[in-house]
């Protein structure tokens, strides 16, 4: 059931900036509107969505004429028969589980309103489960505590530039409450913060303990930072379509991630990678990983089980994928390399070289001790050793 359509002949029409009563009567009547069609139709359609689960949606100027409206002294309904009560709006709110609010770029209608200028409040919204915002202004959204205790899920696209301007409550910012001792987000456990213009994890993070799935694919993302740490649940994360150039000691920065996407930046290396332990499924489609060497950092991973490497220079060698299942060495059969499990022949080449690298190594090392002992002869017969380790042939 969508809300009421903010674009036709209800909206602020005026090129001109609306006098005081113009803008009422416009409040009025978007909010009359949308309180008949509450009254009629909103308790069915809580009641269906609690066995179909599906969004309520909202438009910034129905949520900012809510707010408006309740800012004036006047009663409840137009009438005495209460037909239009704004109290049918509020209540909704308080019930609703899932509630999307979808903006839209530019004007609206023929007024000189910008969407995204509307300020609007959730202080209602005392149970909301799952918030999806879009081509809105998170900045522009007030009430965030209320849903605080509750909101498991959200989705921003089109709509912030910072992450704390959604996560930090105006009230504890104007009163100067410390990161530290700001309320914790305890129900949050999936979070989309895909599509928008942020640069970095910032501070508010820290609010976040519970999150599980972070995706913040197509942003402008060049560093992680150290602020992810503080996502001690977190097993998901999607930084695919960002910046990203350099990875540096991220197990320090991830915990137990388990699933992580990287796919079309311009990473290099996954040296970086290499002990992040609880891994297991790896995107790097789309980088500039050129060499064997930049890959072999994450061979000892014990739980890696996926890796993509498509759409990288390193897939023009001769071999690529015999020569990387060896870096994994004994796992190699268990590695699904660019969505396919190695075939018998691969992994007989691997074996074969396997064998050939040990036998070179076991080589060398043996060549590495009988230079030793040379040392060490040579060393007693010149003075320089008086107690010399000497046994067996050269």
């Amino acid at each position: 059931m969508p809300g009421v359509d903010a674009t036709d002949g209800r909206t602020l029409r005026s090129v001109a900036t609306p006098t005081f009563t113009e803008r009422s009567d416009e409040i009025h009547s978007i909010v009359d509107d949308l309180s008949l069609r509450l009254g009629n139709l909103g308790d069915g359609w809580l009641e269906s969505s609690q066995t179909s689960p599906k969004y309520f949606e909202f438009t910034p100027i129905e949520l900012h004429a809510i707010t408006e409206r309740l800012r004036l002294p006047e009663p409840t309904a137009p009438d005495v028969n209460m037909v239009a009560d704004i109290g049918n709006t509020i209540d909704f709110l308080h019930r609703v589980r899932a509630l999307k609010i979808r903006g839209q770029k530019g004007y609206v209608g023929t007024s000189n309103i910008v969407w995204n200028s509307l300020d609007m409040s959730l202080y209602f919204c005392k149970r909301l489960m799952a918030l999806w915002i879009a081509d809105s202004d998170v900045c522009r959204i007030t009430g965030i505590k209320s849903i605080r205790d509750t909101l498991r899920r959200v989705v921003i696209h089109y709509s912030m530039k910072r992450v704390q301007d959604f996560i930090f409550d105006d009230e504890d910012l104007e009163n100067g409450i410390l990161v530290e001792e700001m309320g914790k987000w305890k129900c949050l456990e999936e979070v989309d913060f895909s599509f928008n213009e942020i640069k970095s994890f910032d501070e508010s993070m820290r609010l976040l303990p519970e999150v599980r799935i972070l995706n913040a694919s197509y942003n402008s993302i060049t560093d992680i930072g150290s602020n992810l740490s503080f996502l001690s649940s977190l097993t998901e994360l999607n930084l695919s379509n960002n910046n990203i150039t350099r990875i540096d000691a991220w197990n320090e920065k991830l915990g137990n991630v388990k699933k992580l996407v990287l796919s079309e930046n311009a990473i290099e290396d996954l040296t970086g990678l290499g002990k992040l332990y609880s891994l297991e499924y790896l995107d790097v489609k789309g980088n500039s990983i050129q060499t064997l060497e930049a890959v072999q950092g994450i061979g000892k991973l014990p739980c890696l089980e996926i890796i993509l490497l498509r759409d990288n220079p390193i897939r023009k060698l001769v071999e690529y994928r015999t020569k990387v299942l060896e870096l994994f060495g004994e796992r190699s059969s268990e590695l699904k390399l660019d969505g396919r499990r190695p075939e018998a022949r691969e992994l007989d080449t691997v074996r074969v070289r396997m064998a050939l690298r040990k036998a070179k190594e076991e080589k060398e090392e043996r060549e590495r001790k009988r230079k030793e002992r040379i040392e060490e002869r040579i060393r007693y017969i010149s003075g320089e050793d008086v107690s010399p380790n000497v046994s067996g042939s050269f």
